[in-house]
């Protein structure tokens, strides 16, 4: 069977059109170099090469031959080259999910870090919530996500923290609370709240509901958002104040503003996520330029 070193042998023949000098270029004695070449015509049942007068040229078959061998062994060498550089982790794909406050944090920055650093791996980025990111990873559809978790089961998967905040207070600025520093929890009592879904976050939205009753506070949920944008978007039209992570500041909107709140809330923490098992080099790197930058620009 034909095999990708008598395509070199060929090649080798066809330049140089002298068996002695292709067998010096190959490192290899002439006899068996000789030989391989006439077991190539035997199985393409054509003669590659002419041999008359002690000279060597190619026949109409060797130049077509010639051609096609230069074309596959420049793409072996490209396949080898590739799978070399995937192994050393500076070429592949990377598909990430995120939720959409990550973009409100030093991911952006860290992203662009990497691809700067990194032109040959390729990011995909995919806006998922944490639940249908924590399926990606389970099916393979994604590498790694950037997700909030609280007390989520994660086996099988590496998490590290790379954000930590607390919840600020959006107001409409002409609240009377608008004027204070700072703000209460229990001073949220009968306020209309805007709130996520239960169903998004059941163990979060169970968590901070308990805080409120433990401040004196009795939440009215008014409305329910998915988002801060959406959130903060409702303050702003006088539907009711909501609690935010403390990024939200960073959402300047007319008619509204953010005060620090006084209680025992839990913190906005964002995770980095991906799957034990993977042995991917450039997921790895891109992870370390990520994590080395949740303490501050390096």
């Amino acid at each position: 069977m034909m095999e990708i070193r008598h395509l070199r042998y060929f090649v080798a023949v066809a330049e140089e059109l002298h068996f002695g000098r292709a067998a010096r270029r190959l490192h290899i004695c002439q006899p068996p170099l000789s030989q391989q070449i006439k077991a190539l015509e035997q199985e393409l049942g054509t003669e590659l090469f002419s041999r008359k007068n002690k000279r060597t040229s190619l026949t109409e078959a060797g130049e077509v031959f010639l051609k096609e061998a230069r074309e596959i062994l420049h793409r072996v060498e490209l396949a080898t080259e590739k799978v070399s550089r995937i192994a050393l982790g500076t070429m592949g794909r990377i598909s990430m999910g995120f939720v959409l406050p990550a973009m409100d944090t030093f991911l952006p920055d860290a992203i662009r870090k990497f691809r700067s650093r990194n032109p040959d791996i390729e990011i995909r980025l995919l806006e998922l919530g944490t639940l249908a990111q924590l399926e990606g990873l389970g099916a393979g559809h994604i590498d790694m996500g950037v997700m909030r978790l609280f007390q989520q089961d994660t086996p099988g998967l590496v998490v590290e923290k790379i954000v930590e905040e607390p919840y600020v207070l959006a107001l409409p600025s002409g609240h009377p609370l608008a004027s204070l520093t700072t703000v209460s929890l229990g001073a949220l009592d009968g306020e209309p709240l805007i709130l996520f879904p239960r169903q998004s976050h059941p163990t979060l939205h169970d968590k901070i509901i308990a805080c409120c009753s433990a401040a004196g506070c009795t939440p009215k949920i008014s409305q329910e958002a998915t988002t801060k944008i959406t959130m903060i978007s409702l303050v702003a039209a006088g539907m009711g104040i909501a609690l935010v992570p403390e990024s939200a500041r960073k959402q300047q909107r007319s008619g509204v503003v953010y005060r620090t709140v006084l209680g025992d809330l839990p913190m906005v923490e964002l995770s980095l996520v991906w799957r034990k098992d993977d042995v991917s080099r450039s997921l790895r790197r891109f992870a370390d330029t990520i994590l080395d930058m949740r303490n501050g620009p390096c």
